[in-house]
């Protein structure tokens, strides 16, 4: 028997089927600039849904998971200029920011709160030095190149843009299914109360390595994915902290907790990004922070998070009623 939350599941599935293919197609209709513009909303979304892993479902906040995207644009790079393949180059690099999770994770995850937070910009800042004086390997502060790509320019945009679509809706997939299956409910009981969860045989240690790991796989493919995009990269541009400053807001503003939040987060700040940029070029910073508090003040629980809520109301107002009317 086909209940009605089956009805609502396969229509949200035709629903999201639908836009990806809208989002495949859509680069044949709309001029460079905006293909640029969707490629960086992909890889944005890409990250805050790592960071939704890390903070809305497990309740760490990590400050400094931007290390895991610099770590991948650098591997990347570095074995791309080797002679590897891009396929085979940025793999590796993702292997290399898993391992980099692991050994940091074990020590660092026994701190929580606002410890934890500042241990992980403490990490970004002394992987970042690392690179920095690293030069025969690394460029050092002068940066390095990817190999170019022999193609046109709207060749390689589409490229990048396909590249980061795919990512973000695998990466959407995936966090869907480890949040729902057993694994992720021990990642939301550790945002509960995590000693209880504790108390009640979850391995915390396990289950939060274990995430920060599923996380830093993908934020390190979208920093591989990134670095060949740009063709350059530095290491203040790739560990740069706003990129999960950035990510961070998006969670909030989309809807932190949700897998659906990150997206539309990602797509409003964007948006109200070059909205700002291009009608307010001096005060587009000070335009954009306004537009985000507003948002923020009135949307406290995100879009997708006061959405959800109504719906959930809703629903009860309605039992309630057709309980009255039964009885």
């Amino acid at each position: 028997m086909v209940t009605q939350d089956d009805n609502k599941f396969n229509k949200n599935i035709i629903l999201i089927i639908a836009a990806v293919i809208i989002f495949i197609f859509l680069p044949n209709f709309i001029s460079g600039y905006y293909i640029r513009i969707f490629t960086a909303i992909f890889m944005y979304a890409t990250i805050s849904q790592c960071i939704n892993l890390m903070s809305g479902y497990m309740g760490y906040l990590p400050f400094g998971h931007v290390m895991f995207f610099g770590i991948g644009a650098y591997m990347s790079a570095i074995l791309m200029k080797l002679g590897l393949p891009v396929f085979i180059a940025i793999p590796m690099a993702c292997l290399s920011a898993i391992i980099v999770s692991i050994i940091l994770g074990f020590p660092v995850l026994r701190l929580r709160g606002h410890y934890f937070a500042i241990a992980t910009i403490g990490m970004n800042g002394a992987i970042m030095t690392v690179v920095q004086n690293a030069t025969e390997i690394t460029g050092g502060a002068r940066g390095t190149t990817f190999p170019i790509i022999m193609a046109s320019p709207d060749v390689v945009y589409r490229y990048f843009y396909l590249a980061m679509l795919f990512l973000m809706v695998i990466t959407s997939l995936v966090m869907y299914v480890v949040v729902n299956s057993k694994f992720g409910y021990g990642i939301r009981s550790i945002k509960a109360n995590e000693d209880a969860a504790n108390s009640m045989g979850i391995n915390t240690t396990f289950t939060k390595v274990t995430t920060w790991a599923i996380a830093a796989l993908f934020t390190s493919i979208a920093g591989g994915i990134y670095g060949y995009w740009m063709s350059f990269i530095a290491p203040d541009e790739v560990f740069d902290l706003m990129f999960i400053t950035n990510s961070i807001i998006m969670m909030l503003i989309g809807g932190a907790g949700t897998i659906l939040g990150p997206i539309f987060g990602a797509f409003i700040v964007e948006t109200v990004s070059e909205v700002a940029w291009s009608g307010f070029m001096q005060y587009h910073l000070a335009a954009l922070g306004i537009a985000t508090i507003v948002i923020v003040f009135f949307v406290p629980r995100g879009v997708i998070g006061t959405i959800t809520d109504k719906i959930r109301n809703r629903r009860i107002e309605l039992s309630k009623k057709a309980e009255v009317t039964n009885g």
